[in-house]
C-alpha cells in the first residue's frame, strides 16, 4: 500500500512539474503571444483542461499530505519520547531531496519530449524529436525542467523528510513502552484478626468456675 502511494505521488509530482516547465517555456519564448503559440503549436482546449485538472490534483494532494503530517504529529506529541530517539537528519533530508529531484528531471524531461511530439504530430507538423530540449523555440528548456522539478522536490522531500521523522518518533515511543519491565503485581495480604484478646488471659477464659462444696 505505502508503494502505491509513493508512486502515485511521484507521478502527481511530475505530471505538476510538466504542466507548469511546458507553460514556463512557451512564456519565455513567446511573451505576449503566448497563447497564440499555444493554438498554433497543437496546444487546443484540451490542454488547457489537462492543465487545470492536474493544477487542482497536485494541490488535492499536497492538502491531503499536510493533513496526514497533522494527524502523525499529534499521535506523536502524544506517545512519543522527549529522550534517546533517533530522528532522521540534515543528510538525510539531502539524499531524499537529490534522489527525488534527479528522478523527477528525468522523468518530467522524457515525458516533456513525449508531448511535445505528440502535439507536433497532431498538428500535422514534423517532428522536433530532442530539439524541444534546446531549441530557439523551447528557449532553456531543460533549465526550466531542472528548475521547475527542483521546486517540486523540494515541496515533496520536505513532507517526505517530516513524515519519516515522526514515524520515527512513535516507532521510538513503541519500543522504549514494550522494553519497559512490566511492573510486579503484589499479592494482597489476607485480613489478620485484629480484635482485642481476653483480658484475663486465653487459659483463664477456657477453664470451668471451682465447684464450693454444700454447708
Amino acid at each position: 500500500m505505502a508503494t502505491w502511494r509513493r508512486l502515485l505521488a511521484f507521478l502527481a509530482m511530475t505530471l505538476v512539474a510538466l504542466v507548469v516547465a511546458h507553460n514556463l517555456v512557451f512564456l519565455l519564448a513567446y511573451g505576449a503571444g503566448y497563447d497564440e503559440a499555444l493554438a498554433h503549436s497543437g496546444h487546443d482546449a484540451a490542454w488547457r483542461t489537462a492543465v487545470a485538472v492536474v493544477i487542482a490534483a497536485g494541490f488535492g494532494l499536497l492538502a491531503l499530505a499536510i493533513w496526514r503530517l497533522h494527524r502523525l504529529g499529534l499521535i506523536a506529541r502524544t506517545v512519543a519520547p522527549t529522550e534517546g530517539r533517533l530522528d532522521p537528519g540534515a543528510s538525510d533530508f539531502g539524499r531524499c531531496l537529490a534522489g527525488l529531484w534527479l528522478r523527477l528531471t528525468g522523468a518530467t524531461t522524457l515525458l516533456f519530449v513525449v508531448q511535445e511530439n505528440l502535439e507536433h504530430q497532431r498538428a500535422g507538423e514534423a517532428l522536433p524529436g530532442l530539439a524541444v530540449l534546446g531549441s530557439t523555440a523551447y528557449p532553456d528548456a531543460i533549465l526550466v525542467i531542472a528548475c521547475v522539478a527542483l521546486a517540486i522536490a523540494l515541496v515533496g522531500a520536505l513532507l517526505h523528510w517530516r513524515r519519516d521523522l515522526l514515524v520515527a518518533r512513535i516507532a521510538g515511543a513503541l519500543r522504549q513502552a514494550r522494553q519497559r519491565p512490566a511492573p510486579v503485581l503484589r499479592r494482597p495480604v489476607a485480613d489478620r484478626d485484629r480484635r482485642p484478646g481476653s483480658i484475663i488471659g486465653r487459659g483463664l477464659a477456657l477453664r470451668a468456675p471451682p465447684v464450693l462444696p454444700a454447708t
